[in-house]
């Protein structure tokens, strides 16, 4: 049976409608984890009906998330010390799975070439083309490209920044199967009754540079007085905020901090916004798929989607973000979506490489 490889909860997200069509289709599969972010796996497993890790090759730092660079040489070594202890168990294994662009793509890339099998790389062919920006994640899908041999690419653009080994154009990314899965329910958390947006920032580049994350939450309050904002609590972000003395631009109605929500609770708020602020790839991604006006708050991004439609890339300037706030309707989505599932492309591929055993495994 093959070996599923992921570490956070992002990759499991995009894994997650991959996973369970092979659990419908009767196709046995081993699921690791390095756990980069052993508090939240657990509970998103849970909400997708998925089983627990078949083998955890570590569980964080000290059973908590990464948070620190310093946490990674740690972990680094208890995945390695775990991976030659397994190692033999997985003799023979047909295939490695991976996803995405962390440390743990390349790990289990690394995983694969140890085995001498094949590794199959979904979301390959993303590119920024700037290993600065963003970093680590570019130099992550170089590698990963470099030591997989089936690339499981999110479009023609991405398909075409491949050259080499197997390449698959799955017509669209699977997140666009994972905002299927979540229910139309209410969200959690309470919402503003009148128009509001989302902001979800949370990336170092901006965290660690007092001046751009000043400027923004200045620029993000003044913007609430009219349009009132949820701005999500990522304990990172809520480090940064604290650091440089941010947190009195909040309040409990305009500019409204809620904590980090789990995956369905934020698609659903998401959903019942006018627009987002954020500097995720995978919320441009979500929002594209939304149809739901997007600022992405970075230098460059190496996602494609809904970049002028939808979707409007910063650069981390000022007057991009003012003007997007302005106005964030006049952006929407113009292009049709691929007819197929992605996921099940992926899975109809595996099937006639003949990867995929048929007797489940119990």
């Amino acid at each position: 049976m093959i070996l599923v490889v992921f570490g956070t909860t992002g990759e499991l997200i995009k894994l997650a409608p991959v996973l369970l069509r092979l659990e419908e289709r009767g196709h046995p599969y081993v699921l690791a984890t390095t756990g980069q972010q052993v508090q939240q796996i657990p509970i998103f497993l849970d909400q997708f009906g998925l089983r627990q890790p078949d083998l955890w090759l570590a569980r964080g730092a000290r059973g908590r998330d990464l948070r620190v660079n310093s946490d990674i040489p740690g972990w680094l070594a208890r995945v390695t010390r775990s991976w030659v202890r397994e190692r033999r168990r997985f003799r023979g294994t047909p295939l490695v799975l991976i996803h995405g662009d962390t440390m743990t793509t390349v790990l289990g890339s690394m995983m694969g070439r140890s085995l001498r099998t094949t590794v199959a790389h979904i979301e390959g062919g993303l590119r920024s083309y700037d290993f600065r920006h963003p970093f680590p994640e570019e130099l992550n899908r170089t590698l990963a490209t470099a030591l997989s041999r089936v690339h499981y690419a999110p479009g023609a653009w991405a398909a075409s920044n491949l050259r080499r080994g197997e390449i698959v154009d799955t017509g669209s990314n699977t997140i666009r199967d994972s905002l299927e899965l979540v229910t139309t329910e209410p969200p959690s958390v309470p919402l503003p009754e009148s128009p509001f947006g989302v902001v979800s920032l949370h990336r170092f580049e901006l965290l660690n540079n007092r001046k751009l994350l000043t400027e923004t939450i200045e620029l993000l309050a003044d913007a609430a007085q009219v349009t009132p904002m949820l701005f999500v609590d990522h304990p990172v972000t809520v480090a940064a905020l604290e650091r440089f003395g941010l947190t009195r631009h909040f309040d409990p109605t305009a500019f409204r901090r809620t904590p980090r929500l789990r995956f369905f609770d934020f698609v659903r708020v998401e959903r019942r916004s006018a627009f987002v602020v954020t500097d995720s790839g995978g919320s441009q991604e979500e929002c594209y798929y939304l149809d739901l006006p997007c600022l992405v708050h970075r230098v460059k991004t190496e996602r494609r989607e809904g970049l002028g439609e939808n979707a409007v890339l910063s650069e981390m300037r000022a007057d991009v973000l003012r003007e997007f706030l302005l106005e964030p309707s006049h952006h929407r989505r113009r292009t049709e979506l691929a007819p197929a599932s992605p996921s099940e492309v992926i899975v109809d591929d595996l099937e006639r490489r003949a990867f995929l055993s048929e007797t489940r495994v119990g």
